[in-house]
């Protein structure tokens, strides 16, 4: 019996099949509380999955879509599904918890089971994570584990060396060495957790009792450290890496950063004139600066935020490269990937599949016509995306993975460097959705399966039946796609949202143009 599920003419409690129709999610009442155009498709999916759905509206929307009501909102006949906040997430750590709390209340009051942050806002605050799973709800995404362990880029390095994932060369503790150096002027973390009438911290090595005060000190949204103390370690830091490396730039990284924000590159000792001690200690120097910017771009600057800095040297000639990761805690697969080179001030332009199948026909293809050049080059990207996604399985199992989540690499040359898991679904999901879908099969019977070809949809199969749901065996739908994105920007070239398009240009016939 075949089960092929097409989403825009039946759901899956229409099917023939018990043992499909038992993974219908037609009782899911799901909060949305994104915006944009993940928004839109969340909507289109659950109302084809038969699920209901509200949305929560912020007051800035009403800045972004000065001029059109957003397609979303006029699609939404009932007033009662819409629910109004003042702004997503709030400005400040107490604030956001206040947003978190509220938007709990809402789902509760009027009778959702389920909260949907999409991508953006807070979908990968682990606060808001935790308090979700506390109340009851149901989280779709994934849960507060896997992003406290891959979602802050400290603990995603460290989990990553631990599963033997390539990692970019650097430095992931620059909390710990501050509270450590402080420890030493000050008379040991005993005496620093007393001052600031914390629990003495309890670990095994002076770096384990350092986490752990650092952590006491964050649920109890005091700074034992302070942002001046944490840009001058973090000086002193950067010093002893371009001594060592004075050919290399450095990147800053706040771990709670992502596209693009948070992030400052330093440049290199060699472009700064004098001996080579006067050219690191000048491009040392700019680093509190900095610092404090990568800290107020994420709003980590407030009392009890976790201010730590990722410091990396800069790989200079890359690609960038994403895994697209599915799991359920229990499974993990990977959906090939995505080639996200083509950038503008941190901001992709465009998105190309990488799939082995694609990349196996173009190396038959190249071989037979004569151009080995192209043929060994094609190989080589595929050995590399083939270890990137056997990383990206080991690396998800580490965090238990029970969400969407994309895998994010930079390759140079024939290596490749781990650099961040985004613990959510991303805008570019739907170039994976077209050259892969999911097969669900009966365990018991083959022939009686599902196909998903939807990650919106998977995302809440997953969410709502969790580990009952059987792994899936990835099927091919097409062997290449891409993603062109238009990136609104203001007349500086700084992202911006909202506004008008003034200006269009065909796209040039590049044959023709030769």
């Amino acid at each position: 019996m075949r089960h092929d599920l097409i989403h825009q003419n039946r759901r899956l409690s229409q099917s023939e099949s018990a043992w499909v129709r038992q993974f219908a999610c037609e009782d899911l009442d799901c909060l949305i509380i994104c915006r944009g155009p993940i928004r839109k498709e969340v909507m289109d999916v659950f109302t084809e999955m038969g699920a209901q759905y509200a949305i929560l509206l912020s007051e800035k929307d009403s800045i972004t879509y000065q001029n059109a009501l957003a397609p979303e909102l006029r699609s939404i006949i009932d007033p009662t599904r819409i629910h109004r906040v003042p702004d997503y997430t709030g400005a400040s750590k107490e604030e956001r918890d206040q947003r978190i709390g509220q938007i709990i209340q809402i789902a509760k009051d009027n009778g959702h089971n389920a909260i949907f942050a999409g991508y953006g806002f807070m979908a990968e605050d682990e606060s808001l994570v935790k308090a979700i799973e506390a109340s009851g709800l149901t989280f779709i995404g994934p849960c507060s584990r896997t992003v406290r362990q891959a979602g802050l880029k400290d603990e995603a390095k460290r989990t990553a060396l631990a599963a033997n994932v390539s990692v970019v060369p650097g430095l992931d503790n620059l909390t710990v060495r501050t509270l450590l150096a402080k420890a030493a002027r000050e008379g040991g973390l005993e005496a620093i957790a007393t001052a600031h009438q914390l629990p003495a911290p309890d670990g095994a090595t002076d770096e384990a009792k350092a986490e752990a005060l650092l952590a006491a000190s964050y649920d109890a949204l005091v700074d034992v450290i302070s942002i001046d103390e944490i840009a001058g370690q973090a000086q002193i830091e950067v010093h002893a890496l371009f001594t060592a490396q004075p050919n290399n730039r450095i990147r800053l990284k706040a771990i709670g950063g992502g596209g693009g924000k948070g992030q400052r590159i330093l440049k290199a000792p060699k472009d700064y004139p004098g001996d080579a001690s006067a050219q690191v200690e000048a491009a040392a120097a700019l680093v509190p600066s900095l610092l404090k910017e990568v800290l107020n771009e994420v709003k980590a600057t407030g009392r009890g935020d976790n201010k730590n800095v990722l410091i990396e040297l800069n790989i200079e000639t890359t690609r960038h490269q994403e895994i697209q990761v599915i799991g359920n805690g229990d499974w993990c697969l990977t959906l090939g990937g995505r080639d996200c080179s083509l950038q503008m001030h941190e901001q992709k332009l465009l998105e190309v599949s990488t799939t082995i199948e694609g990349l196996e026909v173009a190396i038959n293809e190249s071989r037979e016509s004569g151009n080995t050049t192209r043929a060994d080059a094609l190989q080589t990207d595929l050995e590399i995306l083939k270890r990137m996604e056997a990383e990206a399985t080991r690396f998800g199992e580490a965090v238990g993975l029970d969400s969407v989540s994309t895998f994010e690499c930079i390759v140079d040359a024939d290596q490749h460097f781990f650099m961040e898991m985004n613990t959510r679904i991303q805008v570019e999901h739907r170039v994976s959705e077209l050259c892969y879908g999911l097969r669900f099969e009966n365990p018991a019977d083959p022939s009686d399966y599902f196909i998903v070809n939807s990650l919106v949809e998977a995302m809440a199969l997953i969410a709502w039946h969790k580990t009952r749901l059987p792994k899936p065996t990835r099927v091919l739908r097409q062997p290449a796609s891409v993603e062109a994105r238009l990136n609104a920007t203001n007349a500086g070239l700084a992202p911006h949202a909202g506004g008008v398009i003034e200006h269009w240009s065909p796209p040039i016939d590049c044959e023709n143009s030769r």
